[in-house]
């Protein structure tokens, strides 16, 4: 096996690579200056652990973690944690991608608990909601229900 100098630079060269790449391609698709930034930064990043030693700190690490699963038997007890820490880690991954509450969203939710009427519907974008259009048989008249149903969800939708 290698030594753990080698592996880290390999891992190093690696991660940097495609790194390079995944901001290749995000630039590439029109995503602007934030993701070349954010790449460049990244590269940077993994360059100055490894200059600074900090990567192979790192590799250590995770040598440790794969020592520590060659000699642990997997029990009941070891996989309900690793199974309560995959979940932890799920939650927190699906939190990260919802999208924050702005502050006109968290005055509103806090007046209608409170009691009050929230001061302005908004839309999932936090624009102002539009108001409600009257669902009238205007122009449903004559029409059999399925019509006039489809008709009805046309008019909701902005569709004429």
């Amino acid at each position: 096996m290698p030594s753990m100098s080698v592996l880290v630079l390999l891992g190093t060269i690696a991660l940097g690579l495609l790194t390079l790449v995944w901001t290749f391609v995000r630039w590439s698709m029109g995503q602007g200056a934030r993701v070349l930034l954010r790449g460049i930064g990244t590269i940077l990043l993994l360059v100055g652990l490894y200059v600074s030693g900090l990567a192979h700190l790192a590799g250590n690490g995770i040598r440790s973690i794969y020592d520590w699963a060659m000699r642990t038997p997997m029990d009941t007890k070891v996989l309900v944690g690793l199974g309560v820490a995959a979940t932890g880690l799920l939650l927190w991954l699906v939190g990260t991608m919802l999208r924050p509450r702005t502050r006109e969203q968290a005055r509103s939710s806090r007046q209608l608990r409170k009691g009050g009427a929230p001061a302005v519907q908004q839309d999932r974008t936090g624009r102002p909601a539009p108001a409600a259009r009257p669902t009238g048989a205007t122009k449903s008249e004559g029409l059999s229900d399925e019509d006039a149903e489809i008709a009805a969800i046309l008019d909701r939708r902005g569709i004429k």
